[in-house]
This record gives structure tokens, C-alpha cells and sequence, in this order.
């Protein structure tokens, strides 16, 4: 890992809400190589509560394919045989004892990929999924060369999400439901991308506005975009209008 992402990790232990968290890791996947994440980590507290937490940039298309059919995004078999693993599980390893499920995944943009087990005390747990794309043998090279950086990064994740589910549930984030209008549906970062897309503003100057990159503000339009099951930017500002998830004249 080179200087810049040895200060990106640092950025991630150092976070402390889970948007800035979020922003951190997609930053430190694209220095990775990767062009998707997902973190999803079940944490327990000292009095018996459990907080999980999950975050992801996967395909908008494959979210909803899996909750149409109520499955969840990491592929049952990719996430049972990595969670039992001490080692990165590359995706190639059981691709061809599971082909049918990681195939559909390939089908939506998720080709190929590598997970990341982390193990805690009191039966806490994580795993960290970094996606490419396009699969092929450079792809596969890109990924061994990579797996000791993706194993410290899920290390670096796991420690800062533990952290932030100690401040308790309140400060996890928004509830992840596709229908209804929890008061928490959006945090506040998706919020203020939202407002300013009512606006107007492009992504650019959204992200000029808030002082982060453009590619961020389109991850959190996307996690918008799934959250309110709206086809785009302009629908899911309606279905925010109508939900009372941002008020009118902004």
C-alpha cells in the first residue's frame, strides 16, 4: 500500500459517523483498483444489543433483484464459506461449485471479486466484499496482488464501524428499507446531495458545494436512488417531496 492509501486507512480508523466512513472506504476502493464495496458487520454491546451495520456501492439493478426476491446482495454461498475463512476468499475459489449464483451476480456488473472476514470479541463479526466489474485473468492478477491491502482495510473498517455501533443506534444511520418513511431514511449526507440535486446544482457543483468528490456524490444519489426505489435523480426527488424526506421551495 502505498503513501496515499497508508492516509486513507488512517482516515478510516479516524472516522467517527458512518457517512464519513462510507466516503472514506469508496475513496480507498477505487485506490485499490476496485469498483465496488460492501461492509456489513454485526456488532455486540456490552448489555446483550446487537447493531449491525452495512454500507455498500453495488449495483442499484442488483439491489433490487435481490429484494424482489428476498435475497441478500452478497451471494448466500460467497458470504456462508467467507465468514467461516481467517484468509481473503477470492470470488474465482468457488466459482465453479456456486457458478449459479455468482453468474446472476456477474450479470448486473458484479463479475468478480474478493472478501474479507473479520472476527471480534463477544461473537462480532464483519465482512468487507471489494468488486470489479469485468472479470478475466488480469482481473484475477489485480486481485492476488491486492488481498493483503484488502485484508488490512477490512481490519481498519471493522475497528471503525465497531466504534460508531458503540454510540448506539441513533448515530448508525438510516434504517435500509425500500418502502416506507422512516424519519431516518437518509443521512444527512444524502440529504444535502438530494436538496442540492432539487436545486438544480450537477454533480460537480454538489460536490464543490460540500467539499467532497464528485464520484462521492453520485454514491450517495445512488444509495438514494435505492433507498426510495426511484429510477433517477429527478424521480426520487419527487418521492422525497412526497415522503416530507426534504420540504418543497428549497
Amino acid at each position: 500500500m502505498g503513501h496515499k492509501g497508508t492516509v486513507r486507512l488512517a482516515q478510516i480508523l479516524a472516522n467517527r459517523s458512518k457517512t464519513a466512513l462510507e466516503e472514506a472506504v469508496l475513496l480507498i476502493t477505487e485506490e485499490l483498483g476496485f469498483r465496488y464495496f460492501m461492509f456489513c458487520g454485526r456488532f455486540s454491546q456490552p448489555r446483550g444489543a446487537t447493531h449491525e451495520v452495512r454500507f455498500d456501492n453495488f449495483p442499484v439493478h442488483w439491489h433490487r433483484y435481490c429484494a424482489d426476491r428476498g435475497r441478500d446482495i452478497l451471494p448466500d454461498p460467497l458470504r456462508r464459506l467467507a465468514l467461516q475463512e481467517v484468509t481473503p476468499l477470492p470470488w474465482k475459489k468457488i466459482a465453479a461449485r456456486h457458478s449459479r449464483a455468482l453468474a446472476k451476480a456477474s450479470e448486473f456488473g458484479l463479475a468478480t471479486g474478493v472478501s474479507c472476514s473479520v472476527h471480534g470479541p463477544r461473537g462480532q463479526w464483519s465482512l468487507t466484499s471489494f468488486a470489479l466489474a469485468r472479470g478475466g485473468s488480469a482481473a484475477e492478477r489485480r486481485i492476488l496482488a491486492t488481498l493483503p491491502d484488502c485484508q488490512l482495510v477490512a481490519c481498519a473498517i471493522h475497528y471503525a464501524a465497531a466504534r460508531i455501533a458503540r454510540r448506539g443506534a441513533d448515530r448508525l444511520g438510516p434504517l435500509r428499507r425500500l418502502d416506507g418513511a422512516p424519519s431516518r431514511l437518509l443521512s444527512d449526507r444524502e440529504s444535502q446531495c438530494l436538496i442540492l440535486s432539487a436545486g438544480g446544482k450537477t454533480t460537480s457543483e454538489i460536490g464543490q458545494a460540500l467539499q467532497i468528490s464528485e464520484r462521492t456524490v453520485a454514491f450517495h444519489l445512488s444509495n438514494v436512488r435505492r433507498k426510495l426505489g426511484a429510477a433517477n435523480s429527478r424521480h426520487a426527488v419527487t418521492k422525497a417531496f412526497s415522503l416530507k424526506l426534504i420540504a418543497a421551495g428549497l
